[in-house]
């Protein structure tokens, strides 16, 4: 696992576990030099693991058998772990919390190696005791292994700083990749011109800074508090995100929020028909978009209103939150 927000995720997890009570323990395998700082937090085990391939899934099947105990409820959080549980002989409980689409999509990986890792993960979920996924939309497309339970992730909620009153620059965090749609949200300012900022890294960064226009300031990354403080509309332009950390900090901080539809977290936060329809958006329906933003720019009553309903539903989003479902989902 590289040090990214399923990391992030299981130690804050930990972190409200054991401070309710509860005796929650995490195993983390890291690959020697993962970028971020390693966590010190009581009850998580971090270690650094080369191997890859089979090799991989032999090492992991060695930390398993020191690190776990007949009886446990064993969650698995990434693919890896999923495959490494289903093939363990130590009685446990396994629980498969699917965090992420959990092999690759189409054109992402060859054809050969893409079915193995489908029919290695598809095998270990129908495994599984119980598996869970984060969103209605992860659900639906791991469903052809396996039916999942609805168990969010969670995410550590902001203070709230924007309750829709100013309009403020259009908001864009995430990695700048293809499947995060920079490439959208730089088309959606081009054609508003509208004054915004970007937070993130990533292969995408040079060819969007060649064409973009002038209105965009572009900022590494940084933490949440500094991303979404403020006044602003966030956006999230992704192809493909099985939940949305960054749309969950931007409305917990009372940010209005426009969403692609393949965005997981998207019927969490508008539960509202009328919002969702105006603000939860086919990705490639440009001219949606653009509605949607000049509305919010223009309206301070519907930017009032959209702020409201979109900080409130966060709060169901929280790390406590996710780990009282989950814990509901043991019992």
């Amino acid at each position: 696992m590289a040090r990214s927000g399923v990391y992030h995720s299981t130690i804050d997890l930990v972190r409200t576990a054991r401070a309710s009570g509860e005796d929650w323990r995490a195993l983390i395998a890291v690959r020697p030099g993962a970028g971020g700082a390693r966590t010190r937090q009581s009850g998580v085990t971090e270690v650094d693991i080369a191997e890859r391939g089979a090799a991989l899934l032999s090492a992991l099947d060695e930390l398993l058998a020191r690190h776990v105990d007949p009886g446990d409820t064993v969650i698995t959080m990434v693919p890896q772990s999923d495959i490494a549980a289903s093939r363990t002989d130590i009685p446990v409980r396994h629980v498969a919390w699917v965090r992420g689409l959990p092999w690759p999509g189409t054109g992402e990986q060859g054809r050969v190696r893409s079915a193995v890792l489908r029919h290695l993960e598809t095998r270990a979920l129908r495994r599984a005791d119980d598996v869970w996924a984060t969103s209605p939309l992860l659900a639906d497309q791991i469903r052809s292994a396996r039916d999942a339970v609805i168990v969010p992730a969670g995410v550590p909620l902001l203070d709230r700083s924007d309750d829709g009153s100013a309009s403020g620059p259009l908001r864009w965090a995430g990695r700048l990749s293809v499947e995060k749609g920079p490439a959208e949200f730089v088309e959606i300012v081009r054609r508003t011109g509208f004054d915004a900022t970007v937070h993130g890294e990533g292969p995408l960064r040079e060819s969007l800074l060649r064409g973009a226009p002038p209105t965009i300031r572009w900022e590494g990354w940084a933490d949440p508090r500094s991303i979404w403080s403020g006044s602003g509309t966030a956006l999230c332009t992704s192809h493909r995100d099985a939940f949305g950390r960054s749309p969950v900090e931007a409305a917990s901080a009372g940010l209005p929020v426009v969403l692609s539809d393949q965005t997981g977290v998207a019927p969490f936060l508008f539960t509202d028909r009328e919002l969702s329809d105006r603000f939860v958006l086919p990705v490639t329906a440009t001219d949606a978009w653009v509605d949607a933003v000049r509305s919010l720019a223009t309206d301070a009553a519907l930017r009032r209103r959209v702020s409201d309903h979109v900080h409130a539903n966060a709060q169901g989003l929280s790390i406590e939150a996710s780990f009282h479902a989950a814990r509901k989902h043991l019992t």
